[in-house]
């Protein structure tokens, strides 16, 4: 064909044929690119057939005519003209019953890829569409005529013991589908030609025939006059969502044609597949993936702010060093109002301000970025807890309930949010206020499949934001990471992660959402700030080398064929894992052997290569070409310091034999090392080295026994053991009002006197005796805890501590300095630095996520009476101490670091409070000194939905350490409690 133009009016009249009847002849017309040429309907955009220019192999498509499509779900008879040109043809399509309305659609072709296309929409007042779909549309066809006919569908499958994939031959013997198969991903392959189909075809519903992506495509087998045949065509478009003040981008749907591709020799699916990359929807910043090695999930929850934002600067420097600067993929779970699970969905204008706030969050994503880290954080477009501002009856469904830990949540009504821009308004409030320092979201138990999860996926994109989520089957096409598929310990293996031959071989270089494999590994999570109460540092840098290091080398490489025994990548890359041990070649050369590796860093152009030995021992490797003509090499150690300088090796026929320790980090590179970065611990605060992270007592001013040592979770700690010493240092703050305080631990069941000491104030302390509870703390299970001391600057002041002469070792960590006013002995809770105010977690059961935290106020949703709700969350003022507590235990009491009651004088202690029910008792204790803290008295308090006021007066005693709490006796469902305006007063002293 020339480029004339032909316009063809033609009825399209016919029915659609039933199987089994013979198609009658229709006029077709014919595209041609430099490799194919493709006859399509002249009455309607359907392929009838693909031709290979140059074998001449077929590949067929729909020979019938289509008469009607649907339209809102509705069959509508449907008549087209058409005007071509060489490579496309235009269709104008009406609807004999539906006056008004018309689309424009097209075919064009471009090298080996079609493109099918709704390019406008014309629609009427009377009629307005909505959905459009096109059953039996046929865009490829594989018969059992074909020399060696096969299918290959994928369905989103993320059971680990499951499988997505369907794959199999069509032969004589295919019997027809009662109903059409769904499936997310589709290829097929004649022998001779192979196909691949893309399209962004969305469902506007939650659920249904696209649920799971699994409606993205649709096959169905036949039978035809030529005999069994399977055919392939896109799922429903949606073009106005139901609400939708505006429409969707144009419905397309792709498909590309490919010879063999992998070099096995055999045309099939997986060389459709590699073609299907060029179709392929290509989430936003794949490309990063690969790069990501270092995954991590700081975490704060509960008001008490374990990681603030500086420390996780603090973290991400040393976690670069002790990697030579791999890149790093960091999620900040609790970044909002109290932390993790809290104010959602207030994505911007309500930050974390115990953990440092706007400022600190800005701080760290701009400072972090030095340090070869991205940066995310936790969101929910799902849940909506009372206390965010965003939250109200027209946001959630206040009868439909979610999770609860500190605060019941609720649904929100996801479509609304996004047809009124509310949720549009809140993400960009969060881009604008974080200065576009944020690269990816990721979104908490996203449930909705459909329209409103492809549309927020639009809403994301455009904003500039990667994406990440907890499951592999939601908002899978530009999710690049998954929770469940990557945290292996955590949550059910039936959701694990998408398990799939077909979409792993297409996009294992982009994405971290697969169930673990046995030959490309997959990345995964072993964190150390705090996420399920993970904190062991060695353990997180041993899988950081031992698992997520090998996986990104391979996803350097696109996999090109992919088998039970091998896979093979591109660059020369090949895995197999003869006898289950996994081994790694690159053009012959051995690289990774059952663990133990020499990786080239960066995989596709090396100055560096990563040694690791889980055994340790002696070992030979050819190194990268690119260092191979190198007469030695130096050696390095990997520490949380840098680079320590082993030694030279010689190479020898370009290989090098290294001797390491076990599950030792070492690198080897012909390069001399670049001077050492000024890592600056402390970034952002007035404080130096403030969690002794430069493994000495730089920045601190000392006298006597103190230094810095690593404790067994790889943490390192000032330790001071013999004699006395101090550790201080003089800050510059401006004037005002501050709360100092360090995490101190001495010896359990000894004593030793240590002062925390700012601005001329002090707090003291002689035993430590409460567990640390707190699951994201580092100090977990011990008995170190925070120590506070208020104080006011007049510009410079020194803060530090102070550690008598005793025999118990002394540990410090953690000093934090922030703006807060003293409450003196009156508490209300207003301007809490972190924890909860006077009390710490009980320490009676296994550390956990507290259930108790700093409530704020947003009236009327907080307070008693909204929702049927028993009582207020806030008492008075903005803020209160809530507790949502199960089980039965110690929930929260003081300590003579928090509050001290001097042995053998009478106190009064008073507390506003609000209780749903019974649950509670109030508890007078003593830590006497020897043997475990005990209870003193134990009152329960009344249910009180209209607050009330208790007081106890009680004599401190002089045996051991007086404190007072708040105790669950026994177990049961979450019953909230509500305490404000704590007061003590020492009636001995005057108090009153």
């Amino acid at each position: 064909m020339s480029t004339r133009q032909s316009l063809l009016a033609l009825s399209a009249a016919l029915a659609l044929l039933a199987p089994g009847l013979t198609a009658v002849a229709q006029p077709s017309l014919t595209l041609r690119s430099a490799e194919l040429s493709v006859a399509v309907g002249a009455e309607f955009p359907r392929v009838v057939v693909y031709t290979d220019r140059r074998s001449g192999a077929v590949l067929h498509g729909r020979s019938a005519p289509l008469t009607s499509i649907q339209l809102n779900g509705a069959d509508q008879r449907v008549t087209g003209t058409a005007r071509s040109a060489v490579d496309s043809v235009r269709y104008a399509l009406t609807f004999p019953d539906l006056p008004g309305v018309r689309l424009d659609a097209s075919l064009a072709l471009r090298g080996r890829t079609l493109t099918f296309r709704i390019d406008q929409v014309r629609d009427t007042a009377a009629f307005r569409v909505g959905t459009i779909d096109i059953p039996g549309h046929d865009l490829l066809t594989v018969r059992a005529a074909d020399p060696a006919p096969q299918v290959a569908a994928a369905r989103v499958e993320l059971n680990k013991n499951g499988n997505g994939d369907r794959i199999y031959p069509v032969t004589t013997a295919t019997t027809p589908d009662a109903t059409p198969l769904g499936s997310a991903y589709g290829m097929v392959s004649t022998g001779k030609l192979a196909a691949a189909i893309e399209t962004n075809s969305t469902y506007d519903n939650n659920g249904g025939a696209g649920a799971d992506e699994n409606g993205r495509i649709w096959r169905q087998a036949r039978q035809t006059p030529d005999g069994p045949a399977v055919s392939v065509w896109s799922g429903r478009w949606t073009h106005r969502a139901q609400g939708s003040p505006d429409t969707e981008p144009a419905p397309w749907a792709k498909v590309t044609l490919t010879g063999e591709r992998n070099g096995d020799g055999v045309l099939d699916w997986q060389d459709a597949a590699i073609a299907f990359r060029d179709i392929m929807w290509q989430p936003k910043g794949w490309e990063k993936t690969k790069d990501r090695v270092v995954q991590r999930i700081p975490f704060n929850i509960a008001s008490s702010a374990t990681h603030p934002f500086t420390r996780t600067l603090d973290d991400t420097k040393r976690v670069n060093q002790a990697t030579d600067g791999l890149g790093q993929f960091v999620l900040l779970k609790g970044y909002q109002s109290e932390g993790h699970d809290a104010a959602h969905p207030d994505y911007g204008g309500h930050y974390n301000e115990r953990a440092g706030g706007l400022r600190g969050l800005n701080t760290l994503l701009q400072q972090g970025k030095r340090w070869n880290a991205d940066f995310g954080v936790h969101v929910n477009a799902t849940e909506s807890y009372p206390e965010a501002r965003a939250f109200s009856e027209t946001l959630v469904d206040k009868n439909n309930k979610q999770w609860a830990w500190m605060d019941q949540s609720y649904r929100i009504d996801q479509r609304r949010d996004l047809t009124s821009g509310d949720i549009q308004r809140r993400l960009a409030e969060l881009q604008r206020e974080t200065r576009g320092g944020l690269d990816f979201l990721y979104f908490d138990v996203f449930r909705e499949t459909g329209w409103t999860a492809d549309r927020l996926q639009r809403e994301v994109r455009k904003l500039g934001w990667e994406m990440a989520t907890e499951w592999s089957h939601r908002l899978e096409r530009e999710t690049l990471w998954t929770h469940w598929a990557t945290d292996i310990d955590y949550s059910s293996e039936t959701h694990r992660g998408i398990n799939s031959s077909i979409i792993r071989l297409a996009r294992n270089h982009q994405k971290d959402v697969f169930v673990h494999h046995p030959l490309l590994m997959g990345a995964r999570i072993v964190e150390f700030e705090g996420w399920t109460g993970e904190t062991d540092y060695r353990a997180f840098l041993a899988n950081t080398f031992e698992q997520n290091l090998p996986t990104k080398y391979l996803q350097h490489f696109p996999v090109q064929r992919l088998s039970t025994v091998e896979a093979v990548l591109d660059g020369g890359v090949s895995v197999t894992a003869p006898g289950g041990k996994r081994q790694f070649r690159k053009d012959g050369r051995l690289l990774y052997d059952d663990g133990a590796y020499l990786l080239p860093w960066s995989p596709t152009a090396p100055d560096k290569a990563y040694h690791w030995n889980p055994a340790g021992g002696t070992s030979t490797w050819d190194l990268p070409v690119e260092l191979a003509g190198q007469s030695s090499v130096r050696l390095y150690r990997l520490t949380d310091d840098g680079r320590q300088h082993v030694g030279a090796l010689p190479v020898r026929d370009g290989k090098v034999t290294i001797t390491a320790e076990a599950r030792t980090p070492y690198l080897v590179t012909a390069q001399s090392p670049a001077p050492a970065p000024r890592l600056g611990y402390g970034e952002g605060t007035p404080t130096a080295n403030p969690g002794f992270d430069s493994g000495d007592l730089t920045g601190w001013r000392t006298s006597g026994a103190a230094k810095v040592e690593t404790n067994d979770l790889g943490q390192r700690e000032a330790v001071v053991r013999g004699g006395a010493a101090s550790l201080s240092q003089r800050l510059t703050l401006p004037r005002g009002q501050y709360a100092a305080s360090l995490m101190v631990e001495v010896e359990p069941g000894k004593s030793r006197p240590v002062t925390v000491f700012a601005g001329g104030k002090e707090t003291r302390l002689a035993r430590s005796t409460v567990t640390n509870i707190v699951a994201s703390e580092e100090k977990k299970g011990t008995k170190s805890q925070r120590v506070r001391v208020f104080f006011s600057s007049d510009g410079s002041t020194e803060v530090g501590v102070r550690v008598g002469a005793g025999d118990a070792v002394v540990r410090l960590d953690d000093l934090r300095v922030v703006a807060a006013p003293d409450p003196g002995n009156r508490w209300d809770f207003e301007r809490v630095d972190q924890g909860f105010g006077p009390f710490v977690p009980g320490g009676e059961i296994a550390p956990t996520d507290a259930r108790t935290h700093l409530a704020e106020k947003h009236a009327p949703f907080t307070q008693r009476g909204w929702n049927g709700k028993a009582v207020d969350d806030v008492i008075e003022g903005n803020w209160s101490l809530k507790s949502f507590e199960y089980a039965a235990h110690l929930a929260y009491r003081t300590t003579p670091a928090t509050v001290r009651f001097e042995p053998g004088h009478r106190y009064r202690v008073s507390f506003r409070y609000a209780a749903a029910g019974t649950a509670y008792s109030w508890v007078v204790g003593e830590d006497p000194a020897n043997g475990a803290p005990r209870d003193v008295s134990v009152t329960p308090l009344p249910a009180r939905g209209e607050p009330g006021t208790h007081t106890v007066e009680f004599t401190a005693s002089s045996t051991g350490d007086t404190w007072v709490g708040l105790r669950r006796p026994t177990g049961g469902d979450g019953e909230e409690f509500t305490l404000d305006e704590f007061a003590v007063f020492d009636l001995d002293a005057g108090g009153r």
